[in-house]
């Protein structure tokens, strides 16, 4: 039997407590934790800023296990689930 792999994909809610999806998650044998930057949406420098730090310490919170990808969401998306063959995608 295959391991069940799921995708936890932070989008706005970069919390680790109280996080329905990422319990949800939970329950995979495996899980991959995502956060892309799609580069068609403007931010301005402030939240660029609490972006960076935010993600920083999401990131050490997982043990720097936060995948970062940067470009088009919906062709990264696909191809995490081609290469993983991941049964499950949460995200808030």
């Amino acid at each position: 039997m295959s391991k069940k792999i799921a995708i936890h994909w932070f989008r706005q809610d970069l919390r680790l407590a109280d996080n329905p999806a990422l319990y949800q998650v939970s329950q995979a044998d495996e899980t991959i934790t995502i956060f892309i930057l799609d580069k068609n949406q403007d931010i301005g420098s402030a939240s660029k800023l609490w972006l960076h730090h935010s993600l920083n310490s999401l990131n050490s919170s997982l043990d720097n296990k936060l995948n970062f990808y940067s470009g088009n969401p919906l062709e990264i998306i696909k191809k995490i689930i081609k290469e993983n063959n991941i049964y499950r995608l949460l995200l808030e």
